[in-house]
């Protein structure tokens, strides 16, 4: 492995703390002075293109699986981060992102990339994998568990010092001034260093079991008739199962 010039890729679920993710592994990298952050590219090509003749740690968000990437892993040049989430929070999440109704959203299958990605995705070497319901309750623990994946010291205090400035609060802060006519960054709409946009953070600032409130039982189950698989077997219980408590 030629550990100078490491992909750290952080590919989580869409809509699930990927974003988080990509940030804490970023400020760890810097920290460390082993590298810095790539952002966001559609084709990893682009990505390879930015950092041609860089001999550091790349720090690079994509959710899409691509051969091209995959090849990293198995070459021993990349590490990955990756997120997953109970998908009908996703689908909610979704929805008020977008603004968009449950039936034009379905009629679209936006679970479906996700949850293909998620097999391949996890199916990688050196991938460290998440649950965003344990990750969003405490992010102190989620920057030592990358912090021990990319092989950086951090201590206890460290790792929380560094969680507090990512909290949904500050984070909300942010976005939000992207909406602020007095502010400067109230003329752009995406960060290209936090990779935050404007909606980035939803009204209900990423509530675990939202989809209890928002989704009727008709609209829920047909979400588990088609991932009720992928969901329990990533240990999340059916409407009927939570209701009936087996």
């Amino acid at each position: 492995m030629n550990r100078d010039a490491l992909w750290i890729v952080c590919c989580g679920m869409k809509r699930s703390g990927s974003t988080l993710q990509y940030q804490l592994a970023a400020h760890l990298v810097e920290g460390a002075g082993l590298g810095a952050r790539v952002g966001w590219t559609e084709k990893f090509a682009d990505a390879v293109a930015l950092t041609a003749g860089t001999r550091a740690w790349k720090v690079y968000k994509n959710h899409n699986y691509s051969e091209e990437i995959a090849a990293q892993f198995r070459a021993g040049q990349a590490k990955g981060i990756y997120v997953y989430r109970d998908v009908r929070d996703v689908f909610v999440s979704f929805m008020h992102k977008q603004d968009a109704p449950f039936e034009r959203l379905w009629q679209r299958d936006i679970l479906h990339e996700l949850v293909e990605n998620d097999a391949k995705w996890t199916a990688l070497p050196d991938m460290l994998v998440s649950r965003y319901e344990e990750m969003s309750q405490d992010i102190a623990a989620e920057v030592g568990r990358i912090a021990a994946h990319l092989g950086i010291p951090v201590s206890h205090d460290e790792a929380g010092a560094i969680a507090g400035g990512y909290n949904v609060e500050l984070q909300k802060a942010r976005t939000d001034q992207f909406k602020d006519p007095k502010s400067l960054s109230s003329k752009i709409t995406f960060d290209p260093h936090s990779l935050l946009h404007d909606n980035h953070i939803s009204k209900t600032q990423g509530q675990v079991g939202q989809w209890r409130d928002y989704l009727s039982q008709a609209q829920v189950d047909l979400i588990e008739t088609r991932y009720g698989d992928w969901l329990t077997s990533h240990g999340y219980a059916l409407s009927n199962e939570s209701v009936s408590g087996t």
